[in-house]
């Protein structure tokens, strides 16, 4: 079935027109910076991307979870426009949507799983509410879930660069606006979109209020809604940005309350039972995400998901799906899969042209860690990461969502989706390592008078 039709291709160039009108307007304010063409280059690397990947869902795969969203949002629109109270039926949870499809005498089991499942349900939502502003268009709805996108990236990327004192710009750049897979599978009608674009908007808002201790009520609603549909959408990726603020916050207090014995050993308890209260969570999470694997895998077998992602190539690596759900077996078992999630799909692993760029990525973040860890010494990498807030917390925000997709993923094409909000934070603490490496060697350099 084809969901990008003439009518898509007609409208792609007005609502392009459309949006570099508006991000021209925003540009105006870093004329005469680095940062212009940056931010005009790296919203069209989204838009390609977007289109791309459209093109391939459509003409290379003809089906994806991209399109059972659209359909999703149809389905939405439909059910609100037959119930006298529009605004009021829009904001019905699932189960009352689910009544109301069965009414309608349709029978889809992708799309009734989906008006049951919170998380497939907000998207439904959202597709419907851009629908309505672009004719129903499935190529300009995807256009809209890669700008959110990009605006999302562009606030981490601006805050990054005010972390690093714009050192590396060109790097940092490459790494968040630029890198492919974030490109492609970060900006078309999918989960991965919104999510990316809402941990953009969380951390730049929490950097503003709780660094810069700029409170403003837009930064505030920005960090509470972001939080809140990200918790919705996926929440074990809004659970790992919590419990690395927590975590640092906690670290910052004993770095500061070394001469305080009392404070000390308080701040200590409260770790450690964070600490197996973390672990407790991080079992919980990966049984439930497993079980939910498991049974959508099982429910949908003979569909478009079995059919494209577990295939023989793809699986490698990823049969294994039984574990050790104890707290002594998460811990032997984190670190094998923390650089799964990082460094894998390995180029003999997988035979699709399509991941090519993603082996590729997978390699540089393998090199990338290499080299900082020889220039810095195993030791003092460490040290620098937890000398500094916002490379610790970027480091357990990684290691935390680098474990969690490692114990729950069972194939390189959700991998490679899932570990897209991890990319850039891993990029940054690099950088960021490195730089403190090089101002310790000038300081070292610099003559005593």
């Amino acid at each position: 079935m084809l969901y990008i039709t003439a009518i898509d291709y007609i409208l792609l160039p007005i609502f392009l027109f459309f949006f570099y009108y508006i991000i021209k307007l925003k540009a105006i304010k870093y004329e005469g910076t680095p940062f212009y063409k940056y931010f005009i280059y790296g919203f069209f690397a989204h838009i390609v991307g977007c289109f791309l990947y459209a093109m391939v869902v459509q003409y290379y795969y003809g089906y994806g979870d991209s399109f059972g969203f659209y359909k999703g949002g149809q389905v939405i629109k439909k059910i609100v426009a037959s119930n006298g109270n529009p605004f009021f039926t829009f904001f019905l949870d699932g189960d009352e949507f689910s009544k109301l499809y069965k009414f309608s005498g349709e029978d889809d089991l992708y799309i009734h799983s989906g008006l049951i499942n919170s998380s497939s349900l907000i998207l439904y939502k959202i597709t419907a509410l851009f629908s309505y502003i672009s004719f129903n268009s499935y190529l300009i709805i995807s256009l809209f879930f890669g700008l959110f996108s990009f605006t999302g990236l562009w606030r981490l990327f601006y805050t990054f660069s005010e972390l690093l004192q714009q050192s590396f710009l060109k790097w940092l750049a490459y790494s968040i606006l630029f890198l492919p897979s974030i490109c492609f599978w970060g900006s078309g009608l999918m989960k991965d979109s919104l999510c990316l674009g809402f941990v953009g908007f969380i951390f730049s808002a929490g950097y503003n209020l709780f660094v810069k201790k700029s409170y403003r009520i837009s930064h505030v609603a920005m960090l509470l809604i972001s939080l809140y549909l990200l918790v919705i959408i996926k929440s074990y990726i809004a659970s790992a940005l919590i419990l690395a603020g927590l975590l640092t916050f906690l670290i910052g207090i004993i770095l500061k309350s070394r001469g305080n014995i009392i404070k000390l050993g308080f701040v200590l308890i409260v770790l450690i039972l964070s600490g197996i209260f973390l672990s407790l969570s991080i079992s919980s999470t990966i049984e439930s995400v497993i079980d939910d694997s498991k049974s959508q895998i099982e429910t949908f077998k003979n569909s478009y998901e079995s059919a494209s992602e577990m295939d023989e190539s793809s699986m490698a690596g990823f049969k294994e799906t039984s574990f050790d759900f104890t707290i002594g077996g998460i811990i032997l078992r984190t670190p094998e899969k923390i650089a799964s999630t990082l460094f894998r799909p390995f180029i003999w692993e997988t035979r699709k042209p399509i991941m090519l760029f993603s082996v590729l990525e997978s390699l540089l973040m393998l090199f990338a860690a290499v080299f900082v860890l020889y220039k810095c010494r195993f030791f003092r990498f460490f040290y620098y990461t937890t000398n500094n807030p916002e490379i610790f917390f970027s480091f357990v925000f990684v290691a935390l969502l680098a474990a969690i997709v490692g114990f729950t993923t069972f194939n390189f094409g959700t991998l490679v989706r899932y570990r897209l909000p991890l990319l850039p934070f891993y990029f940054f603490m690099l950088l960021a390592i490195y730089k403190q490496h090089q101002q310790k060697q000038a300081a070292a350099a610099k003559p005593s008078v």
